[in-house]
């Protein structure tokens, strides 16, 4: 794997040597678990677990080392992304999946919560899980249905949520419903729930091209407690909002290493395969593709590590954090279909590393905001920065 980006001016020294001590730990560790393809999801728990035990989850929580104050440090995150999506895309699922659920408990849960839950997932004994999305609500997240009525100390929950990570296996659910505090997206609510408690169903485990746990799960008239409330009644939709758009450069960061892994594969295959009496890396055709698979990963960690860097010195990032999102995740499915191109017939051999990569880059266009998701959002930030200026 490359590092002569971290010689970039995004990054600071704790940056440097971060990502190769941990580095130098997922090579050894990951590995292990890279034709893993989710399924019922061990794998996955396995390599949490191991990440707990090597202090790597610490990284995730706000004022993590390296940041500065009490929040998220961005440029280690996406780090930790990119080097774990480089060995195994089941090693980012691993740790990506969870910390998108711990954000809400930790950037918006109260005191006793955070207390309650934060030092088990530290240790790798509280898996959570993100439950926003359902059958007719994804990209229009504000279209939930799930309802969550109040009964004296508790609140109610019922519907069905789909596409939830870790379905039938997290210790507890980040469970996002309808309160009813006004219509659409200022009627939704935050919920952390038991994953153990009555009345909540998995449904059907959904396979998919990569090697994520996903599932429909079903709440029937579930009780929990009013105090694990997140935020405020009614704040729901912004906690999903705030904490997406801090994941966003993060998947790109993920897709980044997969591209990555992808432009490696190719040029060593290129080395290696003889056609027409030559070395095919000694033929243009060859040259130009591997130009332009490098011109598209040094784009990709250049919008990724530049909408970390703006959240991490205190600026906004919402554009650019759609940008990362946007380039990387369509960048690294077209360095790796040209990667596959470069192997030839070997390339679409089941298990080989870049027909693994073909099948598992593909839903991170899709996942945690559409493509098209994406580019609406640059463009409206892009329109109200102009309809300004013109007043």
């Amino acid at each position: 794997m490359d590092h002569r980006y971290l010689d970039w001016p995004f990054f600071d020294p704790f940056h440097r040597s971060f990502a190769r001590e941990f580095g130098e730990w997922a090579a050894a560790e990951i590995p292990k678990c890279e034709n893993d393809e989710g399924g019922d999801g061990k794998a996955a728990r396995e390599i949490f677990e191991r990440l707990a035990a090597g202090n790597w989850l610490d990284h995730s929580l706000p004022g993590n080392p390296g940041a500065k104050g009490d929040k998220h440090d961005l440029r280690t995150l996406c780090l930790i992304r990119e080097i774990l999506g480089y060995h195994a895309t089941i090693g980012d699922v691993a740790f990506s999946e969870p910390w998108l659920a711990v954000m809400p408990m930790a950037l918006f849960g109260s005191e006793a919560v955070k207390k309650e839950f934060l030092p088990g997932y530290l240790r790798g004994e509280m898996l959570p899980a993100f439950a926003l999305s359902e059958p007719g609500a994804g990209s229009d997240a504000s279209a939930i249905v799930t309802q969550a009525e109040q009964d004296g100390d508790h609140y109610v929950i019922s519907g069905r949520k789909m596409w939830t990570s870790n379905s039938g296996l997290a210790d507890a659910y980040v469970v996002f419903a309808r309160t009813g505090e006004a219509p659409d997206a200022g009627g939704i609510s935050a919920f952390l729930v038991d994953g153990k408690a009555a009345g909540i169903a998995l449904e059907e485990r959904l396979p998919v091209l990569p090697p994520h746990t996903v599932g429909t799960l079903c709440f029937d008239e579930v009780r929990v407690p009013a105090h694990r409330l997140l935020g405020a009644p009614g704040q729901g939709f912004k906690i999903a909002m705030t904490v997406l758009e801090l994941f966003r450069p993060t998947v790109g960061a993920a897709t980044l290493g997969m591209a990555r892994r992808g432009l490696d594969a190719a040029a060593a295959r290129s080395l290696e395969r003889v056609a027409f009496k030559k070395p095919i890396s000694e033929h243009q055709l060859i040259q130009a593709k591997l130009a332009d698979m490098a011109v598209k990963v040094d784009a990709s960690a250049l919008l990724v590590y530049r909408a970390a860097w703006l959240h991490d010195t205190g600026e906004r990032l919402s554009r650019e954090a759609a940008m990362a999102k946007l380039y990387a995740t369509e960048a690294a499915q077209e360095v790796v279909d040209e990667a596959l191109q470069i192997f030839g017939g070997l390339g679409v051999k089941k298990g080989m590393t870049v027909e693994r990569l073909y099948r598992h880059v593909r839903a991170f266009r899709i996942f945690d905001g559409t493509s098209e998701i994406q580019k609406l959002l640059i463009a409206r930030d892009l329109l109200r920065e102009y309809k300004g200026k013109n007043r």
